[in-house]
């Protein structure tokens, strides 16, 4: 699995064909910092993330390594077809189930 620093690099790289200097100008952070991120010494701030996805047009989730539980995106999906009655029974359930 690639890291963030890995990802980051090969957007840089790859999808927009920019050395690391360039890439630390558009962002507004020294060449160094950029750096970092890349060899996974530090991470950028929440808000840099979310201009790193913009600008390599990719989402948080992938740039953080996230991904979901296939299991449970399956279950949410079917539950959330249910009708309100059902879906408050399996919630009496789940409830039930956790007081034990």
């Amino acid at each position: 699995m690639e890291t963030f620093g890995e990802k980051i690099k090969r957007l840089r790289v790859d999808s927009k064909g920019l050395s690391l200097g360039e890439a630390a100008k558009q962002f507004g952070v020294p060449k160094s910092t950029l750096n970092n991120w890349e060899r996974g010494s530090s991470r950028p701030p929440l808000e840099t993330l979310c201009r790193l996805a913009d600008f390599y047009n990719t989402s948080l989730d992938y740039l953080a390594g996230y991904e979901p539980d296939p299991e449970l995106v399956e279950l949410t999906a079917a539950i959330r077809e249910l009708p309100p009655q059902q879906r408050d029974n399996i919630k009496a359930l789940i409830d039930g189930l956790r007081k034990k």
